[in-house]
């Protein structure tokens, strides 16, 4: 099955879809708001080289435990996948935090929402 989605990290192909984070961007290189899940609003200001068009990102976790991103990131009529270097940056801190994690959750707890705020809140603007 060569459809099948796979951890970057690990390539195991038991993956589970945890969330979604849309970024809202102020249209001047800024992100200012991330919603996890279309409910969790997170207020934050940090560079983001993207703009409007539907910047979507998909949180998964193999069974290995691993986090990654799926990015969809649109800019000037062009839709990027997978460049995102802020969900890259995120990606390599949850699994930072949670590499010792022995009961893996494939679901948004409020745990997990926290650890992704924090990250956000240590994102400066350039």
């Amino acid at each position: 099955m060569n459809n099948v989605l796979r951890c970057p990290l690990c390539e195991y192909d038991y993956t589970h879809l945890i969330g979604t984070i849309e970024v809202i961007d102020n249209d001047e290189g800024q992100a200012i708001e991330f919603i996890i899940n279309h409910k969790h609003s997170i207020a934050i200001k940090t560079k983001y080289e993207y703009r409007s068009q539907g910047n979507i990102h998909l949180l998964f976790r193999c069974e290995d435990g691993h986090f990654f991103i799926k990015s969809f990131d649109g800019h000037k009529g062009n839709v990027f996948m997978d460049e995102n270097t802020l969900m890259d940056e995120l990606t390599s801190y949850l699994n930072e935090v949670y590499q010792n994690e022995k009961n893996l959750f494939f679901t948004l707890s409020f745990e997990l929402l926290g650890n992704i705020e924090k990250f956000l809140k240590t994102q400066k603007i350039d």
